[in-house]
C-alpha cells in the first residue's frame, strides 16, 4: 500500500511538473509572438473607404512642424514588427526615430499611428530633394513592415492598406505633388535602398499615387534616342529632383536610386538608352510647365537630422 501510494504521488508531481512547463512554454510564446505590439489598440480615425487607423505608442522622434506638408515618403523597416515598433518609439537618445504610421505584416495587416501628422517625425535622416536640404520638416513617413524590399515582395493586403493610406493622406494634403511621393533611396542617395525595387510603384501611380512616366513618351524617347553625355543626365536628374553628388560615383548612385523608383528589373547604375528615356520622359510630363510647385510652397526647410532613418531593430 505505501508503494501505491507513493507511485501516486510521483505520478502526482510528475504531471504537475510537466503541467508548469507547457505553461511556462505558452507564455513565453505569447511574450514572444511575431507581432510585438498589442493585438487591439485604440481606433483614432475612420477615414473614408473603410480605412481603420489604430493609435499606437506615442513615438518621442519627433519635434514642431514648421513648414506646410508637401512630401511623403515611403520606407521598409528592414526589421520585424516588434523590433521595429520598439525602435519608432525613439526612446534612445542615440537612435531618436520616429514615424507617422507604421503598416504591418500581419494577416490582415494594421495601421499603426506614432506621431500625429501635425507634427514632424524623425525617419528621413541626412536627405535632399529639389529645394529641400532634409525632408523630415516638409514630409509625413511611412513605415512598412518588410525585412528588404529589394528581395521580399509586398504582400498584396498589405500594398493595398498602403495605397488606401496614402490615397487618404493626399486627399488631405493637396500641396503633395505626385513627383513628391517618394521613396527614402531618392532622397538619401547611396545611403538608403528603401522601400525597395518590389515596391509597385506603377500600380500605386495607376491610381493617383506618385509620378509615372507616359509609356507613349518613353517610347518615343527611344526611337530618338541618341548617346547622352553625363552632364546631361546629371542635369536631368537634377531638374526632376534628385540631388546628385558632384563626381562619377555621385551620377552613378543617383542613377541607382532612380532606377530603383523607376526601372526595378535593372538597377546598375548605367545611364542606358532606356534609362535615359524613361527621366525624359518624367521631365517633360513632370517638370515643364504649370506642374511645378508655387513659391509659397517651395521655401527650402532646415530640419533635425534623425539617426537611423531606416529602422534597424
Amino acid at each position: 500500500m505505501p508503494c501505491i501510494v507513493m507511485t501516486q504521488t510521483k505520478r502526482t508531481l510528475a504531471q504537475n511538473s510537466l503541467l508548469l512547463v507547457l505553461m511556462a512554454v505558452l507564455i513565453s510564446g505569447c511574450a514572444s509572438a511575431p507581432s510585438g505590439v498589442p493585438s487591439k489598440l485604440p481606433v483614432v480615425e475612420h477615414a473614408p473607404a473603410g480605412l481603420r487607423i489604430e493609435q499606437g505608442a506615442d513615438s518621442l522622434g519627433s519635434e514642431a512642424r514648421k513648414v506646410p506638408v508637401q512630401a511623403l515618403i515611403l520606407h521598409h523597416t528592414g526589421g520585424n514588427l516588434a523590433g521595429s515598433y520598439d525602435v519608432l518609439q525613439g526612446r534612445k537618445s542615440s537612435h531618436r526615430v520616429g514615424i507617422h504610421y507604421l503598416v504591418t505584416d500581419e494577416n490582415p495587416p494594421r495601421i499603426i499611428a506614432m506621431v500625429p501628422e501635425s507634427k514632424v517625425a524623425y525617419h528621413a535622416g541626412k536627405s535632399g530633394w529639389r529645394q529641400f536640404d532634409g525632408l523630415n520638416q516638409p514630409s509625413i513617413g511611412i513605415e512598412i513592415i518588410n525585412l528588404d524590399g529589394n528581395i521580399h515582395p509586398y504582400p498584396a493586403a498589405q500594398q493595398e492598406l498602403v495605397a488606401k493610406l496614402c490615397a487618404d493622406i493626399l486627399r488631405r494634403h493637396p500641396s503633395i505633388l505626385p513627383t513628391e511621393v517618394l521613396a527614402h533611396s531618392d532622397i538619401a542617395i547611396g545611403r538608403k535602398i528603401d522601400p525597395g525595387l518590389h515596391f509597385p510603384w506603377a500600380d500605386f501611380a495607376a491610381r493617383g499615387i506618385g509620378a509615372w512616366p507616359l509609356q507613349a513618351d518613353v517610347d518615343a524617347f527611344l526611337k530618338t534616342s541618341t548617346k547622352v553625355d553625363a552632364a546631361e543626365v546629371r542635369r536631368l536628374l537634377l531638374t526632376y529632383g534628385y540631388a546628385v553628388e558632384p563626381t562619377d560615383a555621385g551620377l552613378k548612385l543617383a542613377l541607382e536610386a532612380f532606377q530603383r523608383h523607376f526601372r526595378g528589373k535593372k538597377v546598375d547604375g548605367l545611364a542606358d538608352a532606356e534609362t535615359v528615356a524613361i527621366l525624359r520622359a518624367l521631365v517633360k510630363r513632370y517638370r515643364v510647365g504649370p506642374t511645378l510647385p508655387s513659391p509659397a510652397l517651395a521655401a527650402p526647410a532646415k530640419t533635425r537630422p534623425a539617426k537611423g532613418a531606416k529602422v534597424k531593430p
